[in-house]
């Protein structure tokens, strides 16, 4: 009987183990939804990888200082849905970025959409 109690416990605090990190997804609960911040940007570094995709860049601030910022957006395969690819974007681009701001003020990002000197836009809003 103890065996079996035994057994009965070690299978579920397994499933828990396994499904905890599951439950540690944050969502966009950090950043202001309800905003949409276009940013003068030079990208510095693209990271299209999962769990989400990545884009670090630099912006020139009101002094003239270069300040280093983060977006982030969704996974790989949902933006390859709506045009995007590995080779979307390269260090050095200069670039809109459509951001929602971060809730308390740091420099990481949730990207709507980028916009390319030329007028071509890449979304993310069709992704979700």
């Amino acid at each position: 009987m103890k065996a079996k109690r035994a057994i009965h416990f070690a299978m579920i605090f397994g499933f828990f183990a396994i499904a905890a990190p599951l439950f540690a997804h944050h969502g966009n609960s950090a950043y202001d939804m309800s905003k949409s911040v276009p940013m003068k940007a030079t990208v510095t570094k693209f990271e299209y990888s999962n769990p989400h995709t990545q884009i670090y860049y630099d912006v020139t601030d009101d002094k003239g200082n270069i300040e280093h910022w983060v977006a982030e957006t969704t996974n790989p395969a949902m933006l390859n849905r709506v045009g995007w690819s590995r080779e979307s974007l390269k260090p050095g681009d200069q670039v809109i970025l459509y951001v929602n701001p971060n809730k308390v003020g740091a420099k990481v990002t949730f990207l709507q959409k980028v916009v390319f000197p030329d007028g071509k836009e890449l979304t993310t809003a069709k992704a979700f």
